[in-house]
């Protein structure tokens, strides 16, 4: 009877046990078969079902007379589908590195960016040779979640020629990633190229193919095609902007030369339409190769830019930095529209000054000046003139200084579009900042200081670009306009830059004829700090010439525009630790030359 209730008992419990596994398995395969049917078949369709992206082309960009400074070309590219790469020994990331001339590292890394998308194609080389491609696909039984495929390269025909300005690509950051693009995409990183991102990129199309066990394309499904990006007109003038760049790279090493400076050779110059602010070139010296940058060589380019002993990544047309006597127009504005001084005010300029301060003529062992007018002081650029102007009640000190000068724009961006790297404000310093920056009160002696664009005070290149302009026509002050239109693919104009804000310094006319005249004198009059410089110069050139001290050192500066009676150009030139600025006149000298060269034989105009 015993036996027989247990053998019951256990009956019952085997039943009961066979009757759960069943029910188990009958759970498990509803949730496989109906809760989970959708998720797999979706892992199945991934692992024969590709969708491959295709790359719009990046828009081009063109000078002002359509010439291209930045345009592409198919090439081929070897990329990887991370979860078709069954390469558990490692011997196809091996043979894919002796192809590709890569380490193996290097390819692992580059895949591991794109982990969170095992199905889609992570380019491992963008432009590789024809015997790489034959080799590929020759090998694919070895090679498998390999393949090439066609992809559009970036490319600048005229290398470093506007470098800082247009900008280069590289690879996605995570930050962009997070925004959408993919681990292996090309992004804009500086100048126009990033500035413009929108525009430029275009959006990508896909083309979805089933795949074998090696993850290599069998059959077409269909294809979405891209839309290319919009293309930029700049209004730099390409002929314009290599004169530039040759002028600025001669002078600058003639310069390292003749101040015997290791620290020069680096500088910047800027040129614009006088009277609608566009800018017809810029240059930043040493430029960048945006080529290589974007190329398969960037690593070792990056090493070699930053082992460069004057740091070529500094785009130095929109850093700032002390501007020197080129500064003085706004110290004489100040003075005369202050009452201070009249045009004809003469003051016997005997080389020295409060606190101990010399003229740059005492220095050098020269006379000094004597009883000079506002305009010979400009054209002899007589430091203890504008330290007397700047000091006198009416002008205001420090206040009235800072107040003409943010006037003028000092202190804030200009508004050119250029992002990375931001362009800079400078800075406009007074009693109020330097009591919240340094807690220190404001002293008279600095007060001289910046009335000869020294001491605290700082401008980028631009930033004196757009004062000489706004000198040159008498008041009225332009935004410098870099891009005039974007435009999409079959022609029309889908974006029109706006032609630069315009508000005016209000002045008498009696203040801007006394600047231009002292302007003139810089370069047409004999005892004129660029006279030498200029001298046999047929277009009526003014400007003025700066240098500010560094330490021991001094960076060197010159401003101007031309002709003087009726304005077309405005050149500033920017010698970082480049001596004098009668120095860095011959190389604006060159600049102003090739502008009216131009004019003669090739029109500025699209």
């Amino acid at each position: 009877m015993n036996n027989e209730r247990i053998l019951g008992n256990r009956y019952r419990v085997l039943t009961f046990v066979i009757a759960f596994l069943f029910a188990f398995l009958v759970g498990r395969l509803w949730q496989l078969q109906v809760v989970r049917s959708e998720s797999y078949e979706q892992l199945a369709e991934g692992n024969r079902i590709r969708s491959i992206p295709i790359r719009a082309p990046r828009g081009a960009i063109y000078d002002r007379d359509g010439r291209l400074l930045a345009t592409n070309r198919l090439a081929f590219t070897v990329s990887v589908v991370p979860s078709g790469l069954a390469d558990p020994e490692g011997e196809a990331l091996a043979r894919l590195s002796e192809i590709l001339d890569l380490p193996a590292e290097q390819i692992q890394e580059t895949l591991a960016q794109g982990g969170a998308r095992p199905y889609e194609p992570i380019r491992i080389k963008r432009d590789v040779p024809m015997e790489a491609v034959i080799a590929v696909e020759e090998e694919r039984s070895r090679l498998p979640g390999v393949f090439v495929e066609d992809e559009w390269v970036r490319e600048y025909p005229h290398r470093e020629i506007g470098g800082h300005l247009l900008g280069y690509l590289g690879l996605a950051s995570p930050e962009d990633v997070a925004k959408g693009y993919g681990p292996s995409d090309l992004v804009g990183k500086s100048g126009l190229e990033h500035s413009y991102e929108a525009f430029l990129r275009g959006k990508e199309g896909s083309r979805r193919v089933e795949v074998n066990a090696l993850s290599r394309p069998i059959r077409d499904l269909g294809v979405i095609g891209p839309e290319p990006g919009m293309d930029l007109h700049l209004t730099v003038h390409l002929g314009l902007q290599r004169a530039v760049s040759d002028a600025l790279e001669r002078g600058l090493e003639r310069l390292v030369v003749e101040t015997d400076n290791d620290q020069a050779g680096a500088g910047a110059a800027v040129v614009l339409d006088a009277k609608s602010g566009e800018i017809l070139a810029m240059a930043s010296h040493p430029s960048i190769d945006p080529s290589r940058l974007s190329g398969e060589d960037r690593a070792d380019y990056v090493k070699e830019l930053n082992s460069g002993r004057l740091s070529p990544w500094l785009n130095r047309v929109i850093r700032a930095f002390p501007p020197g006597s080129t500064f003085k127009v706004v110290t004489a504005v100040a003075a005369l529209e202050s009452g201070a001084i009249e045009p004809e005010t003469v003051y016997n300029a005997d080389g020295r000054h409060k606190y101990g301060k010399a003229d740059w003529t005492i220095h050098q062992g020269l006379p000094p000046a004597g009883p000079v007018t506002v305009v010979e002081a400009i054209g002899r650029s007589t430091n203890d003139f504008f330290w007397e102007i700047a000091l006198r009640p009416e002008t205001g000190g420090i206040e009235g200084l800072a107040t003409w000068s943010r006037r003028f724009g000092f202190g804030s961006k200009t508004g050119i579009h250029l992002q990375e790297p931001s362009e800079m404000s400078g800075l406009v310093p007074d009693a109020q900042w330097k009591r919240k920056a340094l807690g220190e009160p404001w002293y008279e002696a600095e007060t001289m200081d910046v009335a000869i664009g020294q001491g605290f005070l700082t401008a980028t290149p631009l930033q004196m670009a757009q004062l000489y302009a706004t000198v040159a026509n008498e008041g009225v002050m332009r935004t410098p306009r870099l891009v005039r239109s974007a435009t999409s693919p079959d022609g029309s104009v889908t974006f029109e830059a706006p032609n630069g804000g315009v508000r005016r310094v209000e002045s008498a006319s009696e203040t801007w004829q006394a600047i231009t005249e002292g302007l003139k004198l810089t370069t047409q009059w004999q005892r004129g700090t660029a006279y030498r410089a200029f001298r046999g110069a047929e277009y009526d050139p003014a400007g003025k010439t700066g240098s500010s001290q560094t330490g021991r050192e001094a960076h060197g500066w010159f401003a101007g525009f031309a002709p003087a009676a009726d304005p077309e150009v405005v050149v500033v030139v920017f010698g970082e630790y480049g001596g004098s600025g009668a120095q860095v006149a011959y190389i604006a000298r060159e600049i102003f030359d090739a502008y009216f060269a131009l004019q003669t034989n090739e029109s500025l105009e699209p």
